[in-house]
């Protein structure tokens, strides 16, 4: 079998184990706490972040990792291919019986991500994608939506999208919504279940990277609140902002982030859900 299959049938079995590990927790109390960034963590974050960890650096040795949930190490800087993990993206939504959490793996090789899977078992739905060979839902392909001009769309985003005195020009009528899972929100633009998404303020690289490459293989377009093309596994795993959206969509989405007002009241959190 071809080196990136291997790849990606080990990540897609890691992913469907994990969610199994996750379900044994989901609505029934487990404990959890707060890091010192404030975002909760639980029992079912440290369990799958554990047997995920076990499974695929014995399965590949000589690939880093990089997880929210491990202490980072920059020995993953050397590595050809680098795991990276969201042990259970949307932790604050699985603690309240949220199903909208999702498991979010990448495997990166070099600065940009080879595969993406994100699992949500609680919603019954797995996003898969690999360089070059298209992305799936569930096994079906899947695009991102065709639609040309924001009036009227559907995008998940901040609640500011309304408020006018947080940007420079208004926005279009359009229908917002949220997840509170990053990596959800980035497989529903993938899929077409959204238009598009935006997200102001810092992100981490194991909240986007699976699904950057799930959105690319779709037909569309992830990018930082600048529009630059978002490079992982640096020393800095923190890209500012995410747009997500087909090429079209995101040229006009991208005109309103760069009056976004809000940027300079966003901090840093080092390891954590962004807060948007």
């Amino acid at each position: 079998m071809p080196e990136d299959d291997a790849d990606f049938r080990l990540a897609m079995d890691a992913a469907l184990e994990a969610g199994r590990i996750a379900m044994r927790y989901f609505g029934k109390h487990p404990e959890w706490h707060r890091k010192a960034d404030h975002s909760p963590v639980s029992e079912a974050d440290l369990a799958v972040d554990e047997a995920l960890r076990k499974r695929l650096r014995e399965a590949r040795p000589e690939y880093g990792w990089l997880s929210e949930e491990t202490a980072d190490s920059e020995e993953r800087l050397s590595c050809r291919r680098v795991w990276v993990l969201d042990p259970v993206d949307g932790t604050s939504g699985f603690l309240r019986g949220d199903p909208d959490w999702c498991i979010s793996l990448a495997l990166v090789e070099g600065d940009r991500p080879l595969i993406g899977i994100i699992h949500a078992p609680a919603c019954g739905h797995t996003w898969a994608a690999m360089a070059g060979q298209g992305a799936t839902l569930n096994g079906w392909p899947i695009r991102v939506s065709d639609a040309r001009t924001l009036e009227g769309l559907h995008l998940i985003g901040p609640r500011s999208i309304h408020d006018r005195r947080m940007w420079d020009k208004p926005w279009p009528e359009v229908t917002v919504s949220k997840l509170p899972s990053l990596a959800l929100r980035l497989a529903h633009v993938a899929s077409a279940e959204a238009d598009g998404m935006l997200a102001p303020g810092c992100k981490c690289d194991w909240d986007i990277a699976a699904g950057d490459i799930i959105v690319h293989e779709a037909g569309g377009i992830v990018t930082d609140a600048h529009g630059r093309t978002i490079r992982y596994n640096r020393r800095e795993t923190r890209p500012f902002g995410v747009v997500a959206a087909n090429p079209e969509l995101h040229a006009q989405i991208m005109e309103y982030m760069r009056g976004y007002r809000g940027h300079g009241r966003h901090r840093h959190h080092p390891r954590g859900e962004g807060r948007q």
